[in-house]
This record gives structure tokens, sequence and C-alpha cells, in this order.
């Protein structure tokens, strides 16, 4: 009787045990699959970063480039309309 009593107490350890190590394993893996997830979305957000940061490049470059083709006009245009008032 206290031997299949000892044995019962001992297979329920044992299968505690397997479980609570299986159960850990398991978590482990979870973790390091949480892990990989979240160093690629910061990979990708720093490539959007950067992405972002040449869009803004380049918009300030067009931008310059208008405003420099603007004050041509505007200089073209005073030039022409100065013509204009000296030829009437």
């Amino acid at each position: 009787m206290i031997v299949s009593i000892a044995a019962l107490l001992a297979g329920f350890l044992l299968g505690g045990a397997l479980v609570s190590f299986w159960l850990s394993q398991k978590w482990k893996q979870q973790v390091a699959a949480a892990e990989q997830s979240l160093k690629e979305i910061a990979e990708q957000h720093k490539a959007e970063q950067q992405q972002s940061k040449e869009l803004q490049q380049q918009v300030a470059d067009l931008t310059w480039q208008l405003n420099e083709a603007n004050k041509t006009n505007r200089y073209l245009q005073s030039r022409l309309d100065g013509n204009a008032q000296n030829d009437n």
C-alpha cells in the first residue's frame, strides 16, 4: 500500500516535472520567435526611417530647384517687361 502510494506520488512528481520542462521549452521557443519578430520590425522601421529621410531630402532639393526656377522666371519676366516699356 505504501509502495503504491509512493509510486503514485513519484509518478505525479515525474509527470509534473516533464510537463514543466515541456512548457518551459515551449515558452523559450515563443520568446525566441517574439524576439526575432521584434528585430525584423525594428529593421523595417529603420529602413523606412532612412527612406523617409531620403524623400525629405529629395523634397528639399526639388523645392530649391523650384525656387531657383521661379527666380529665373521673375528675372526674365522683368527683363521682358523692361524691354516692352522701352519699345513703347
